[in-house]
């Protein structure tokens, strides 16, 4: 078996249970834990793996245009319930192990947003990556409690983004305090 198919196998089973057992990896995938282990060293490193698939499979922050990615993130929330729950305990729990693989992960995936905003013309993208991802992050984060209209969250997050390029605008275009 291909690592990644066993990665697939163990999305699956994470997705039903975040806090699945390297067993059950390898019951859904038909394999021994051996086998798992052959390619995993050990459950963490299954879990930063199996995070890292998840984010590259889910995460649209490649795509040219900002609305564009924006979408397929709402899309992949629609699609994939418990995909919110599993990334959140993953992140969690090997945060307390590993602080500094979540530190570098996050690290870049602010900067692929952040360099998007900036191909969109938002010139205060890095806080505007932290917006974003905070407003995507939170709503996901809901969907897990409650039921959540992701069309109409889509648009109000499209929205925002908007308003925010055109105050950066207003801001740039308006006359300079000239009481200096």
């Amino acid at each position: 078996m291909r690592k990644e198919e066993l990665l697939e196998h163990a999305l699956r089973v994470y997705l039903r249970n975040p806090k699945a057992t390297v067993s059950e990896v390898a019951e859904e995938a038909g394999i021994s834990k051996s086998t798992v282990f052959y390619h995993f060293k050990n459950k963490k490193e299954l879990e930063k793996e199996l995070l890292i698939y998840a984010i590259r499979r889910f995460t649209p922050w490649g795509e040219e245009r900002l609305e564009e990615a924006i979408r397929k993130r709402f899309e992949a929330m629609k699609r994939v319930p418990g995909l919110a729950r599993m990334t959140y305990a993953l992140i969690d729990n090997l945060s307390k192990n590993d602080p500094g693989f979540i530190r570098e992960l996050t690290k870049k995936s602010f900067k692929r947003v952040s360099e998007l905003l900036e191909k969109e013309g938002f010139e205060n993208s890095k806080d505007v990556a932290i917006f974003l991802h905070a407003l995507l992050d939170g709503i996901a984060m809901y969907s897990m409690y409650i039921d959540v209209d992701y069309d109409k969250f889509e648009k109000f997050v499209l929205k925002a983004l908007r308003g925010l390029k055109e105050d950066e605008m207003d801001c740039n275009n308006s006359p300079s305090d000239s009481r200096n």
